[in-house]
């Protein structure tokens, strides 16, 4: 009898998610941001995705910051599309995902928050890396090939 082997593949990204509540407009979050944090988001293609619950793309904005000195890429993805269906629908109420691919050592992700959190507009932020459910690492896959086509990472 013939033994059979079971590979088992995972999908392991650099990216760690912070979920952003604010009802403003992504433009607007992004300026407010921009000026709180010092940041330079610019905004580029959208993200598209297919909904099974439309049975049709879904197009997503998406906004990106790069500094070069520190190799980090920080993305601003809205969570609901441009017809109206969410990305991800938990946790309940999400309105961005801030998408970090960075040296998790060097990176201040408690200082972020905070910064994030004393934004007016922005109800809360936290790490949401578990809270996507098993949604996430098909959509951190399609999020890179997105990114390797569109920014020639």
């Amino acid at each position: 009898m013939a033994k059979k082997t079971l590979f088992r593949l995972q999908f392991e990204t650099d990216f760690r998610v912070v979920g952003v509540f604010c009802q403003e407009a992504d433009y607007r979050i992004c300026w407010l941001i921009n000026n709180q944090l010092g940041f330079n988001f610019k905004r580029v293609s959208d993200f598209s995705s297919f909904q099974s619950r439309l049975g049709a793309e879904a197009h997503f904005s998406v906004y990106h910051f790069s500094t070069e000195t520190l190799q980090q890429d920080i993305f601003l993805v809205n969570n609901h599309s441009s017809e109206g269906t969410p990305l991800f629908t938990a946790p309940p109420g999400l309105d961005f995902l801030l998408l970090i691919k960075a040296d998790q050592a060097r990176f201040d992700y408690t200082g972020l928050l905070k910064n994030l959190r004393s934004i007016r507009p922005v109800t809360a932020s936290y790490l949401i890396d578990d809270a996507l459910g098993r949604n996430k690492e098909p959509f951190l896959y399609d999020f890179e090939m997105f990114l390797a086509h569109e920014l020639k990472m």
